[in-house]
C-alpha cells in the first residue's frame, strides 16, 4: 500500500522528528512539524491562534503527500481522517528522556544558553508526565487514536524498531 500522508505521533524525545526527517528525505515528501504550527516564531511561550493552526492544517491536508509529526493530539485528530499511515513511537520514558538530554531543545535557536536549559528542563518535566496526563497529549489519548485508526498503522517501541521499519518497509520511493 502506498503511504503518502503519514502521521507520526509519540512523546517528546521519542524520535518523531528524526523519523519524519529520514522518511521525508527518502521519499521526497514534505515534512511538517506540529511544534512550528503550534508556536509563534517567538518560541514556546507564544501559542498561535487556533484559527491560524487550523488554516495551516487544512492546507497540509489538501496536499497529495505529506508527513506530519508531533505530540499534539488535537492536531493529530484533525488530520487522522486524511492519513494513509499512522506511526506511533511508543518508547519507554527513559529512552525519551535520554534523547531529550542528548539533543537539547529543538526549534529554539533564538534563546540564550540559560533560556535553552530552562526550556529543556520544562520539556523534560512535561514529557515525563506523558503516561499520567489525561489530556489530548497523553499516552491514553494516543492509544485510543491508534486503536481506532482503520488504515495502515504501526507502533514502534524502540530506536531499533524504527531502523527495522526503515530497512524493511522502504523500497524505492514508497512504503509498503
Amino acid at each position: 500500500m502506498e503511504a503518502e500522508r503519514i502521521l507520526i505521533i509519540g512523546n517528546s524525545g521519542s524520535g518523531k522528528t528524526w523519523l519524519g526527517t529520514t522518511l521525508s528525505q527518502k521519499m521526497n515528501i514534505p515534512l511538517h512539524h506540529m511544534d512550528t504550527l503550534r508556536w509563534d516564531k517567538g518560541g514556546y511561550k507564544i501559542r498561535r491562534s487556533a484559527a491560524d493552526i487550523n488554516k495551516d492544517l487544512d492546507a497540509i491536508q489538501k496536499q497529495d503527500q505529506w508527513i506530519l509529526e508531533g505530540v499534539f493530539g488535537k492536531m493529530v485528530e484533525r488530520c487522522l481522517p486524511f492519513s494513509t499511515l499512522l506511526i506511533w513511537l511508543d518508547l519507554p520514558w527513559e529512552d525519551c528522556k535520554q534523547n531529550l538530554l542528548s539533543r537539547g531543545p529543538q526549534f529554539e535557536d533564538f534563546l540564550n544558553s540559560n533560556e535553552k536549559e530552562e526550556a529543556l528542563n520544562k520539556l523534560i518535566e512535561w514529557a515525563s508526565e506523558h503516561e499520567l496526563r489525561t489530556d489530548a497529549n497523553s499516552w491514553d489519548f494516543f492509544n485510543n487514536l491508534y486503536k481506532n485508526f482503520k488504515h495502515t498503522k504501526m507502533c514502534l517501541r524502540s530506536r531499533e524498531d524504527m531502523l527495522v521499519f526503515l530497512n524493511r518497509e522502504y523500497e524505492g520511493n514508497k512504503l509498503s
